[in-house]
């Protein structure tokens, strides 16, 4: 018993150090935290746009298929690939030697039938005189006739015959360029068979360009972005072949037709793009940038500064911060104590109902500090104290809740999120800083446009090239 006494109170006091230790330990450690170093950046003026990113595909505005109107074989090609040509110009011919045949048939087929339709017409011609003397009856003289008109469709078909071959030898035998353009494609060589008639077994000879001095790019924009596209809006769009070249263009026309691929929804938006410099080129990828909105000569400030949150701080320091952050920026400066000690108080008075299971609906004090009923830290400057000024306008307003304890702590969860400031649509956020006494302080900035990189600051000019907290500086 006695070497078990001894055992449990070796262990009790090994443990009562090492709680010791641990508590020294997180002491330390929080004291560390407190003393964290910073990056700093700051507000300055410059230009942002907004944009939609997106692909697509270049190709030619327009362009012609050219078809074989007869079949036969190729005999001739007179132009290849990139070859500009004529409207009317021979790109190729097809062999004729067979039709050649075909032609003197057909001329003597009509031979043959304006003989017979000319004896013919001298057989009519006697009947004609023998029925007027009454030698030839009725019947037969109308046979003689209906005869004659039958002769007569005979050479009308084969004259049409024979000019349907002198057509093909004179013109379907000649393939010609039905525009000006460019040749992108040629899908014959000399020697090959090729198949003319009916569209659907025709054989495509030649693809012409109408020009390559504009090009379209086919863009597939998501449904969540199409909102924010329209006819007219300028793009700027980049290539792979051309490193570094930036391109420009316009939005030509937005197809409404959805396509839809792995449960995402696209649509299809057309663009032209100036093309003079000839380096786009058809089936190029291009990466889009479709231009929502920019601004210029406005107050911005990198992103990340609006994203960073001190972690040093308690929650109750962070509400704190930003209930001051939200005090009219005009508020004088006792004025400003005396909210920050009824906060205080505010918060003991929560804290003891919470824990004696009772309400709390009035700690008085802080609605008489919002001047004239208005919300703390208006849209627009930064609280007074912060850069030696008033900071800005005060921005939207709205009345504030009978309930002092609710006001401030809405004011203490503003900028927390994306909330707006009354009836004003500008979404407000904190930026941090350091005070004069080197303590984490916040100013509340209305937020416009950003690129993912600077965003748009509203209403905080007097705080241009003050310093406000970047991020944690690494050790």
């Amino acid at each position: 018993m006695k070497k078990w006494n001894s055992t449990a109170l070796v262990l009790t006091v090994a443990l009562a150090l090492g709680g010791v230790l641990s508590l020294s330990s997180c002491a330390k450690g929080q004291t560390a935290s407190k003393k964290q170093s910073y990056e700093f950046t700051t507000l300055s003026k410059g230009s942002i746009e907004s944009t939609v990113a997106s692909t697509g595909t270049l190709s030619v505005v327009s362009s012609v298929s050219v078809l074989a109107q007869m079949s036969g074989r190729i005999e001739k090609v007179n132009v290849d690939y990139n070859d500009r040509v004529k409207n009317g110009q021979i790109l190729a011919t097809i062999n004729t030697d067979l039709l050649k045949l075909q032609a003197k048939a057909a001329q003597a087929d009509v031979d043959k039938a304006q003989a017979n339709y000319d004896l013919q017409a001298l057989a009519v011609q006697n009947a004609k005189a023998l029925f007027d003397k009454g030698l030839l009856s009725d019947y037969d003289y109308k046979t003689a006739v209906s005869t004659l008109n039958v002769d007569k469709a005979e050479l009308s078909s084969a004259k049409a015959s024979f000019e349907e071959i002198e057509t093909e030898i004179t013109q379907y035998a000649y393939i010609t360029s039905p525009i000006d353009g460019i040749v992108l494609e040629r899908d014959i060589d000399p020697g090959a068979s090729v198949t003319g008639g009916a569209v659907s077994s025709s054989t495509s000879l030649f693809t012409i360009a109408g020009n390559l001095t504009q090009m379209q790019i086919k863009a597939e924009v998501d449904e969540l972005d199409i909102s924010s596209i329209k006819a007219g809006q300028d793009v700027r769009f980049t290539v792979e072949a051309n490193p570094g070249v930036t391109f420009s263009g316009t939005v030509k026309e937005v197809r409404l037709v959805p396509e839809t691929s792995d449960n995402l929804v696209y649509y299809y938006v057309i663009i032209l793009a100036d093309n003079k410099s000839g380096k786009l080129l058809p089936g190029m990828t291009a990466n889009v940038s479709f231009i929502k909105e920019k601004k210029s000569d406005i107050l911005t400030v990198p992103s990340a500064a609006l994203r960073f949150t001190p972690s040093s701080l308690t929650d109750a320091e962070k509400q704190k911060a930003l209930f001051l952050a939200n005090l009219p920026p005009d508020m004088a400066a006792a004025d400003k104590e005396k909210a920050s000690a009824d906060y205080d108080a505010m918060q003991k008075a929560q804290a003891a109902a919470k824990k004696s299971g009772k309400e709390t609906t009035q700690t008085g004090g802080l609605s008489s500090l919002m001047t004239g009923g208005r919300m703390m830290g208006g849209a627009g400057g930064p609280p007074g104290g912060f850069g030696g000024g008033p900071g800005g306008p005060t921005g939207a307003r709205r009345t504030v809740s009978s309930s002092s304890a609710q006001g401030a702590q809405q004011q203490g969860q503003m900028a927390s999120g994306d909330m707006t400031a009354g009836d004003s649509t500008t979404v407000r956020k904190p930026l941090w800083y350091l005070d004069d006494s080197g303590k984490l302080a916040a100013v509340m900035v209305g937020v416009g446009v950003s690129d993912s990189l600077k965003t748009e600051v509203i209403g905080a000019d007097a705080l241009e090239g003050k310093k406000i907290i970047l991020k944690v500086k690494a050790e």
